[in-house]
């Protein structure tokens, strides 16, 4: 297919663009479009949405690093141990229990 000067020149005065065939075509051309606009919007709310993603991940890592340390701190606090020292520091006549709770009583066979 050769190229005219003759088409180039329809082309450039935009004659092309006002011919009953091109004139049909019109709206099919602005859905192209309107999907094309679409699909790019949508690909930078999918980048968005990556970002928004990526965030929370780091959050959620933090706020587990964050329960992790409270918690270690928790267990260090609450030893018996750690509890026994900290009541002899504040002269507390609170003592260790040494008799269990409930105590069982196993019938006797005889």
């Amino acid at each position: 297919m050769k190229i005219s000067k003759q088409d180039i020149k329809r082309v450039l005065n935009g004659d092309l663009f006002r011919s009953e065939a091109v004139k049909k075509q019109y709206p099919f051309a602005i859905m192209v479009v309107v999907l094309i606009m679409v699909y790019i919007l949508a690909g930078y709310h999918m980048i968005d949405q990556q970002k928004q993603i990526v965030r929370l991940n780091r959050e959620i890592d933090d706020s587990r690093f964050e329960y992790l340390s409270i918690y270690t701190d928790l267990v260090q606090v609450s030893r018996p141990t750690v509890v026994i020292d900290q009541l002899a520091e504040k002269n507390s006549d609170l003592e260790i229990n040494m008799r269990p709770l409930i105590q069982l009583e196993m019938p006797r066979h005889e």
